[in-house]
């Protein structure tokens, strides 16, 4: 947990079940839990808006967390 500092990128955070979360960062991790943040795009009623959330996910609904990706 010692990488997972405020404002590190995460590739890819998935829950227990099954939510995935792209393209966040680290606002604070700790021995309960990680809490991200995550940019949206969602569309309501033929309107399209930027959402930030704020997301606490304790380690025990952590399937994997990828903090990096290479492809070659």
């Amino acid at each position: 947990m010692a990488t997972l500092t405020a404002g590190v990128q995460l590739k890819e955070v998935v829950t227990r079940d099954g939510a995935t979360y792209s393209d966040c960062s680290v606002l604070h991790a700790d021995a309960v839990g990680l809490v991200f943040e995550v940019h949206r795009i969602i569309s309501e009623g033929g309107t399209v808006e930027n959402v930030v959330s704020q997301v606490l996910l304790p380690w025990t609904n952590v399937r994997h967390v990828i903090v990096m990706e290479e492809r070659t």
